[in-house]
């Protein structure tokens, strides 16, 4: 997949020796993934390694006690939930609950009113496991990491290039650009660049860096990813929903050529947008309020 891991060649050197600086994610989302990647990885040992975290333990019990999983009994310990919703959905609460620390509510970013791109990232997630069950259901786990991931850009360049985040912001609302055009003419790449160049820096499995730094354009993408046209079809519905944002500038058509891939036409498309709205109506407040 060579248009995804060459990604970081278009940024200023400056920037890439600060994604450098970022620090890695926790040690326990490292192991974590690194154990779901392990066909030979055991129920205990993703137990062992999480466990060691009790905050993250208590959060992904409450998690996977809310309505959205709708279990059959209340779950009490990490091997109960690992049993009731296996080890990719347990990889995803993970995620969530360790990732929601760096979207932290008092950050702001550009477009976004505060505590918006965490709220985006979670129902993007949503949406992207919506679709993917209904298109492509073996990937629905992969698909909601996907989505809370997909504008980590985003988040870093409002973190290191923060100063130059109202000119950003100014050329949206002013010049009418869309945070791409915006972020290029600001500082010569955009957040999908900068987000998959982070994303190959932790390690993620290459179809998640491709999905991040495609997920605006899959069009130009050599490689016709699954997984990239159900992030950017999630994303063209909650931007088009106005979750998060502030602007009307951040909102994004659904690619065409997302939607053929996905064999996707207007009216499931349509219908696909309605379920995620009423899903996320219901069960958004659940993940996005990630107890410290």
């Amino acid at each position: 997949m060579k248009d995804t891991l060459d990604t970081s060649s278009a940024l200023p050197e400056k920037i890439v020796q600060e994604i450098n600086d970022i620090p890695s994610l926790p040690s326990v989302v490292v192991k974590v993934m690194q154990l779901i990647r392990d066909p030979e990885s055991t129920a205990k040992q993703l137990t062992d390694v999480i466990s060691q975290d009790q905050a993250l333990t208590g959060n992904i019990l409450r998690l996977c006690n809310s309505s959205y999983y709708g279990l059959p009994r209340v779950v009490s310990s990490l091997s109960q939930a690992i049993m009731y919703l296996g080890f990719h959905t347990v990889r995803n609460l993970v995620l969530t609950c360790s990732i929601s620390k760096l979207f932290s509510p008092d950050k702001m970013v550009y477009g976004y009113k505060k505590g918006g791109l965490w709220r985006h990232a979670v129902v993007c997630a949503m949406t992207c496991q919506i679709i993917s069950k209904k298109v492509k259901p073996d990937i629905a786990d992969a698909a909601f990491t996907a989505g809370l991931l997909h504008d980590i850009g985003q988040l870093v360049m409002a973190i290191i290039i923060k100063d130059t985040a109202e000119t950003i912001a100014d050329l949206m609302a002013n010049n009418n650009l869309d945070d791409l055009k915006a972020e290029r003419e600001t500082v010569g790449f955009s957040h999908d660049e900068l987000g998959a160049a982070l994303a190959n820096k932790w390690n993620f499995p290459d179809e998640l860096v491709h999905a991040i730094r495609f997920h605006h354009t899959p069009e130009v993408s050599k490689n016709k990813s699954i997984l990239t046209a159900i992030v950017n079809l999630s994303d063209a519905i909650v931007l088009e929903l106005g979750y998060g944002i502030e602007l009307e500038q951040m909102k994004h058509p659904a690619s065409h050529h997302a939607m053929k891939i996905a064999k996707i036409d207007e009216e499931l498309y349509a219908s696909l947008r309605d379920a995620a709205e009423e899903q996320i109506s219901q069960f958004a407040s659940q993940f996005i309020a990630v107890e410290d």
